[in-house]
């Protein structure tokens, strides 16, 4: 089966697991408040934002609630469906410009330079043939607005690796391929380091302004430890302290995720 359709399939059998999946632990958690703080930062409100793998759309309608108008795509129906059913009947659900089962890859229709900042949180570690993600990287720069911006999220080979030797020897790897088990299927995954990321940007068109590890120091936690921030203050304790450290250069890619902030030329 191609890996674009084990990704689609996967993810439709998958709807509320990944819904669930930003309040399912107080990283989780955190992670969403890491990539919102930064949504807040560079996207105005009424600003126009294409989500490109924007599952069951928890970015999409955070947006919609600033007042943005969003365009979702996704390679799962069923969650275009699973979102489309939440915003229906709402104060939203006007500012929704589209709502659309496509791939990154294949976004012709999405006219030049229409968007004020696109997001994608998925695509680019699911894309894992680099034509793939050259491709998506080339259609976001034509859709986007000169001087907008293109968030973006990507996995780390960090967590693969056992000790720091190993870090340092890895980071001469341009590229990673991994899998992980979702919903019966083996979903394939690209890892990259932050320094290749930047010339994959470069080679696009973008510039690179803000790189931030998602999980960072919260890696080293075991779930026991994790539990300890069940409540609402050590909730914002754990946040602030993950985001305090999460763009340490030092640090940098010593996560799973790092989300990615880049511009266009």
């Amino acid at each position: 089966m191609p890996y674009r359709e084990i990704i689609a399939t996967a993810y439709d059998a998958g709807v509320k697991e990944e819904f669930n999946r930003l309040i399912e632990s107080p990283l989780r958690e955190a992670e969403f408040q890491l990539i919102i703080d930064l949504l807040d930062e560079y996207i105005p409100k009424a600003a126009t934002v294409i989500d490109i793998g924007s599952g069951p759309g928890r970015y999409a309608e955070y947006l919609l609630k600033q007042d943005c108008k969003v365009g979702v795509v996704d390679l799962s129906a069923k969650s275009l469906k699973a979102f489309s059913d939440r915003m229906d009947h709402s104060c939203c659900q006007q500012n929704i410009i589209f709502n659309k089962v496509s791939c990154a890859t294949h976004l012709d229709w999405i006219k030049d330079h229409s968007a004020d900042a696109i997001l994608l949180m998925g695509p680019l570690y699911h894309l894992i043939n680099e034509d793939h993600r050259n491709k998506a990287l080339s259609h976001c720069h034509r859709i986007l607005k000169p001087g907008a911006y293109l968030f973006s999220v990507f996995l780390s080979p960090f967590p693969l690796l056992n000790n720091s030797s190993q870090i340092q020897e890895s980071k001469q790897l341009k590229n990673l391929t991994t899998h992980t088990h979702f919903q019966g299927f083996d979903v394939p995954q690209f890892r990259c380091w932050p320094k290749d990321v930047e010339k994959l940007m470069v080679a696009n068109g973008f510039q690179t302004i803000r790189i931030r590890n998602i999980e960072g120091i919260g890696s080293f936690y075991s779930d026991e430890k994790l539990k300890e921030f069940a409540g609402h203050d050590e909730k914002l304790k754990l946040i602030n302290s993950l985001r305090s450290s999460s763009e340490d250069e030092n640090l940098l890619g010593i996560t799973h995720q790092y989300v990615v902030v880049s511009k266009t030329w």
